[in-house]
């Protein structure tokens, strides 16, 4: 059986639009959680340093998180992104090394 794979998505907010990057992050959290595949879609703010926002996604494999990449609620958040983030998306693609104990 193929392993999960994990994602971790950050993303920061420009200045002035961390209540709008907010909300269009939350709004991607349940049309993806009834994707295909899709195990874990967790949205977290860091405590530490405002406007900074990290998913947590598990996945059954590559392929899903591919497709969700192509679904129309991604493509429509991805189509505002650059009035919304400071920078890039950083996404690192991850398989677990240990099982959760």
């Amino acid at each position: 059986m193929p392993e999960n794979l994990t994602v971790i998505a950050h993303l920061r907010a420009k200045p002035g639009q961390e209540t709008a990057l907010r909300d269009a992050l939350t709004a991607l959290v349940e049309p993806t959680l009834r994707e295909p595949g899709c195990i874990a879609y967790d949205l977290h703010v860091a405590v530490d340093e405002a406007g900074s926002f990290h998913f947590h996604e598990v996945w059954r494999g590559p392929d899903e998180h591919a497709a969700n990449l192509q679904r129309p609620h991604l493509r429509a958040f991805l189509a505002q992104a650059d009035d919304l983030l400071d920078g890039d998306i950083h996404v690192n693609l991850l398989r677990r090394l240990a099982p959760v104990t």
